[in-house]
């Protein structure tokens, strides 16, 4: 079980990105050793040799190599973080038709993708998108506030600018208490 918080700028450009565990047990499930990384894979996206599916989920260079430049290879924690980057971002769309439809700042379960559920919170045109694989709206809920508390006060700051990417370890280690306490 994880989760995988972005903050998003009004022109859709990564502000926060931070993949962490949970820190409770799966309810009614043992722990399991099987599963190396509890992020998303790609194996939705490659055939059972490992080349790239094509658009049609057949092998071969229709689908491009998802983005790699020819040659390069991505490793596990690399790949992982790319997944839910792509996740995370193909769920904008429906980010923003949710926002028009409704005044709420919280819009949980927007999205999916095979088991990864997409929540999130809109404050002042920046998103602040979850990908997280467990319901629990209520923690969900008190996680984007204290994420948004925190993101203000990073806005508060003289000396941050704007729309520019948050590089503060307080802002992190702030994020990673209220993921710790909430989810």
């Amino acid at each position: 079980m994880s989760f995988y918080l972005a903050i998003v700028s009004p022109l859709d450009s990564p502000l926060f990105e931070l993949s962490f565990p949970s820190a409770k047990p799966p309810p009614g499930t043992a722990s399991s050793a099987a599963s190396t990384s509890s992020f998303p894979s790609w194996s939705t996206f490659t055939a059972s040799n490992g080349s790239d599916l094509g658009a049609d989920g057949q092998t071969g260079k229709t689908g491009g190599n998802l983005g790699l430049l020819s040659g390069e290879t991505k490793t596990g924690p690399e790949r992982d973080r790319a997944m839910c980057q792509m996740i995370a971002h193909k769920s904008l769309d429906s980010v923003e038709e949710m926002m028009e439809g409704t005044g709420s700042l919280y819009l949980k379960n927007i999205d999916r993708h095979n088991e990864w559920t997409v929540s999130a919170f809109i404050a002042t045109s920046v998103k602040f998108v979850l990908l997280h694989d467990i319901k629990n709206d209520d923690g969900i809920r008190l996680f984007f506030l204290d994420v948004w508390e925190s993101y203000v006060k990073i806005l508060l700051n003289p000396f941050h600018t704007v729309n520019t990417p948050i590089r503060n370890p307080m802002f992190e280690s702030k994020i990673r208490a209220s993921a710790k306490r909430n989810l």
